[in-house]
């Protein structure tokens, strides 16, 4: 290859990177985008819901969590019912079966057989557990709760929690905490 052909190559190799480079640069002012949509800018121009949005589920809440509530106060109700029997406090109650001893000795104790119950709020910390906050009463009497209480959704239904249930021992005269409690 002679000297002229490397000259004409290297100039046509320079000419074409340096109008690379130019085309590259950000000196020249770019046009605006040719689209349709509104720049970012400009305020939405969307028309306000004309009714409240349905709330969605959380991770946090039941699917429905309104129902959900229904279903808790419910079984808190039946629960700590004067005429609810044994087999029925088991029903609403976590794992209730495996309780029976504690809750025939609940229902039938001089002192708890007494209590009763006033939901006072119902927070929902997952799809399946939820914070009772109650007040619990012997007669007209407020006689506790130390803390809040708990609901637990088993076999899809809302029910009190057995570490509830555990905790109500201590207003009794003789009544014996479950071993699992």
């Amino acid at each position: 290859m002679g000297p002229l052909r490397r000259s004409l190559r290297a100039a046509i190799t320079a000419a074409a990177l340096f109008s690379l480079t130019v085309s590259c640069t950000d000196d020249e002012p770019q046009s605006p985008p040719t689209t349709d949509s509104p720049s970012s800018n400009t305020p939405s121009r969307s028309l306000p819901p004309t009714t409240s949005p349905t709330p969605t589920p959380t991770a946090s809440a039941p699917e429905d969590p309104a129902e959900a509530e229904k279903q808790v106060r419910d079984a808190w109700a039946r629960f700590f019912g004067p005429e609810t029997s044994v087999e029925d406090k088991a029903d609403v109650m976590e794992s209730g079966d495996e309780y029976q001893l504690m809750i025939d000795a609940l229902a039938n104790d001089p002192k708890t057989h007494v209590l009763r119950v006033r939901v006072d709020s119902v927070t929902f910390t997952s799809d399946l557990h939820a914070r009772i906050g109650y007040t619990l009463f012997s007669g007209d009497r407020k006689v506790g709760p130390d803390g809040p209480g708990a609901s637990v959704r088993q076999d899809d239904t809302w029910k009190v929690s057995a570490k509830t249930v555990c905790s109500l021992t201590k207003y009794g005269k003789d009544v014996p905490q479950a071993p699992i409690c």
